[in-house]
């Protein structure tokens, strides 16, 4: 009999799977799960590696299935002002930034915060004698908006508005560009002049990136983006054998490039191979922008009467869009975070249906009306959600995010365990640079509708949050279903991938609020050892 290349021993197995919800021991060969319980126990040899789990629990492996994982990499550096809510603490951190900086040398930050901006404009007075008149290009918490400071749209040649494809705009007064960008057309045309990140150094942080969050338990993300050297990062650690990740990528199609999109298909089709953890998975399209910047799309506009339009200035394109990546083989993930963006990009899917074995995918779907809560049961369409991002909107609805819907759109926000009780399936993730990447995060927040530890503060919006069980599904079974690969992903089962994560502690029973400092004892990806605690 062939010994196994791996086995985890006389552990808590929660296997996620219906035929055999518990078992205690996984065997694993060539990265596939070959044998459980005793059988698993025989298949132990002199060359076989165990990870000793006595008194932990195992769980399929962790997916991501909102992530920017390479454009995260790149954007992170600089200023971190995440927590910088007022004016004072922004240009104060953008000057120790700037501070080492020579007179020419860029200044970069990322994280801002709309609360530190309010009741004035985003505009490039606020933050030019911070950084002493040096380039500066700051992204907003969103990442839908940018700022930029004098020198640096003056580098980067953004001297007046511009006509965009899609709803992207340079915000300009009668002095011209204010120095913020609206949107991510816009957003890109100017962070293009920053200076790029070496490519050796980009491959480090994202392999970094990825051991981190190996750390924490991730085996897999769904990157969602086509950012400036995406592809050619995720290629390159894949060819070089330095992947620790199982990703599946989900480049953009922005509404200006529709008559190209067949052609870029072809040509991402050569990304992986039958043993590469690297696929193309599905095609990105942007419904709308974000709520905080004023660019979703709702059935009324905000109470700032903004976010009344989509970012196609034609749907029909958008539809025309789908269809050709249906053709291709591919489904479409739409980022559709206003109610009116989710129910028309689901009009779109009843005629254009994806390919078999596969599902579109609504991303965000932050604010729902009633009447589409059914709907992603109806047409097999995977909700896609990120239960951190309520973290920053409070129960008194005095954060941007709650003021700009209103109270009634605000009880009508992030409702997963809705989705799931009409039938429908919610698969769960980060949005990570947005929010923090730490899944042990996003299950309580799912759970708890606040962030963990914070007892005192309220659930919030009126949507019951997940059980245990739901959201640790939204990270297994509802992420495999997610990618069209239920069959061979998300669960421990003889014929299943070998991804697992490997718990401290029993994530089903610890209470939510805990569940941040839950170890994570080992994790592996295809059958290999990624981590050890």
């Amino acid at each position: 009999m062939t010994t196994a290349d791996l086995v985890v021993p006389d552990a808590h197995v929660l296997t996620m799977d219906r035929d055999r919800p518990v078992t205690d021991t996984i065997a694993v060969r060539d990265g596939v799960i070959v044998a459980l319980g005793a059988d698993a126990r025989a298949l132990i040899g002199p060359r076989t590696e165990v990870i000793e789990a006595t008194g932990h629990t195992v769980t399929p492996g962790l997916t991501d299935c909102h992530q920017h994982s390479v454009m995260g990499a790149g954007s992170t550096r600089g200023a971190d002002l995440v927590g910088a809510v007022t004016l004072a603490e922004v240009q104060r951190r953008l000057a120790e930034q700037a501070a080492p900086c020579g007179p020419d040398d860029w200044v970069v930050g990322f994280g801002g915060e709309y609360a530190a901006f309010a009741g004035r404009a985003i505009h490039r007075d606020l933050i030019d004698a911070a950084v002493d008149g040096r380039p500066a290009f700051v992204w907003m918490a969103d990442s839908h908006t940018a700022l930029l400071s004098t020198a640096a749209l003056r580098l980067a040649g953004l001297t007046g508005p511009r006509e965009f494809a899609d709803r992207s705009e340079i915000v300009c007064d009668e002095r011209g560009p204010t120095g913020e960008l609206h949107e991510m057309t816009a957003c890109f045309l100017g962070y293009r002049a920053v200076p790029p990140m070496p490519r050796g150094e980009m491959l480090a942080r994202v392999e970094e990136l990825f051991a981190e969050q190996n750390r924490h338990g991730v085996t897999g993300v769904h990157i969602l983006d086509d950012a400036p050297g995406t592809v050619d990062t995720l290629a390159g650690l894949d060819a070089e054998r330095r992947l620790s990740m199982r990703v599946h990528l989900a480049p953009w199609c922005p509404p200006g490039e529709v008559d190209d999109l067949a052609q870029r298909i072809g040509e991402l089709r050569s990304l992986g191979g039958p043993d590469a953890l690297v696929r193309l998975a599905a095609i990105k399209f942007f419904a709308d922008g974000a709520i905080d910047g004023g660019g979703a799309w709702l059935h009324e506009p905000d109470c700032c009467g903004q976010s009344h339009r989509s970012q196609w200035k034609d749907f029909d394109r958008y539809a025309d869009a789908v269809a050709i990546a249906a053709r291709a083989g591919l489904p479409a993930w739409t980022h559709a975070i206003g109610d009116r963006a989710v129910a028309r990009a689901l009009d779109v899917y009843a005629r254009h249906t994806a390919p078999f074995g596969t599902r579109h995918r609504i991303e965000h779907a932050e604010v729902l009306s009633d009447a589409d809560v059914p709907r992603f049961a109806a047409l097999d369409v995977v909700a896609s959600m990120q239960p951190t991002h309520m973290d920053w909107s409070l129960p008194d609805h005095s954060d941007n995010w709650s003021r700009r819907v209103g109270p009634e759109r605000a009880a009508r926000a992030w409702r997963c365990a809705d989705i799931l009780a009409a039938g429908g399936h919610v698969a769960l993730g980060s949005d990570w640079p947005v929010a923090a990447f730490d899944p042990r995060r996003t299950l309580a927040g799912a759970q708890l509708r606040r962030p963990a530890g914070e007892i005192d503060r309220a659930a919030y919006g009126a949507s019951a949050g997940l059980t245990a069980r739901q959201a640790l599904a939204g990270y297994t079974t509802q992420a495999a279903y997610a990618a069209g690969e239920e069959r061979v992903a998300g669960r421990i089962a003889v014929g299943c991938r070998a991804d697992l994560t490997v718990f401290g502690g029993d994530p089903l029973t610890c209470p939510p609020d805990d569940l941040p400092e839950l170890p994570v004892t080992a994790t592996v990806v295809a059958g290999r050892v990624v981590h050890r605690a």
